[in-house]
């Protein structure tokens, strides 16, 4: 920490902690990469071809004061607990800003935040990290997946998870198949029985200031995943998102985007081969 500093005031309290909430359910070591410009969160599965989240946002939309200095081209990367970093948001959540700046102890690097109470006494609470080399962020890359058959807007995500939860009670494997006419289907398959929801005329995604590209009605895909892991795919609409996309790559891979403003999501999660 000799030649690192980073010191920012987080404006945006609640909406930073329903982030880490949501991040927190994927697993709780989580990457953290600040720059000049932006911060990214990057989750990834211990568990081998196991689930990834990229999160991120411009620094500028959550904080202020914002201040930053490295040897690495004013950038830093750590590793932290977000069941830590969660619970010491909760403590300011009433806050209207969070001081957020990192620390040392005993050569234990922290990342502390400071909020000032009624009584004008500053209480700080410094959860441990550990800093991560370039090298080691260079090695981290988002999968490069073949262009999605089918892209498709995701009907309203707390209606979904009842639907989900319902299901999950049936079978651990979820199979999801779309097309590009706006059809959703979720199904679960057992000895005894099957079960599947539809939803129809949904919206399919477009680029803003472009018209929408020509599509055939008839394309569709399907994928099969743990129940599980599109479950907590789901609690992201903790995030209060603008939108939810879902990707999918023919029995290859499922991507699913959380947009709110400047913040995003994607996760990438794991699907289970139909050999």
């Amino acid at each position: 920490l000799d030649k690192m500093r980073f010191k920012a005031k987080l404006r945006n309290v609640k909406s930073f902690y329903r982030l880490v909430e949501t991040l927190e359910k994927i697993q709780s070591d989580c990457i953290v990469h600040l720059t000049e410009t932006d911060v990214k969160f990057i989750v990834i599965s211990d568990s081998a071809h196991g689930f990834q989240v990229w999160s991120g946002f411009e620094s500028a939309s959550y904080f202020s004061d914002y201040r930053i200095e490295s040897k690495n081209n004013n950038m830093i990367s750590f590793k932290i607990n977000l069941d830590l970093l969660f619970r010491a948001l909760k403590s300011g959540l009433l806050a209207p800003e969070i001081m957020v700046k990192l620390t040392k102890q005993d050569d234990q690097p922290f990342l502390t935040l400071a909020v000032e109470a009624q009584n004008e006494t500053t209480i700080s609470q410094g959860v441990p990290i550990a800093i991560l080399g370039p090298s080691h962020l260079s090695a981290m890359k988002e999968p490069n997946l073949p262009e999605p058959e089918v892209y498709i807007h995701l009907p309203d995500a707390r209606k979904l998870q009842c639907v989900i939860d319902r299901l999950k009670n049936l079978d651990n494997i979820l199979v999801i198949k779309a097309n590009m006419a706006g059809d959703l289907n979720f199904r679960v398959q057992t000895e005894m029985v099957s079960i599947a929801t539809f939803f129809k005329n949904l919206e399919h995604p477009h680029i803003e200031g472009q018209s929408p590209p020509e599509r055939d009605p008839t394309i569709e895909a399907k994928v099969s995943v743990e129940i599980k892991h599109f479950s907590k795919f789901l609690y992201s609409h903790k995030v209060e998102p603008k939108f939810m996309i879902c990707c999918i790559v023919e029995a290859c891979a499922l991507v699913c985007h959380v947009l709110l403003n400047d913040l995003f999501i994607t996760y990438y999660i794991p699907i289970i081969s139909e050999e």
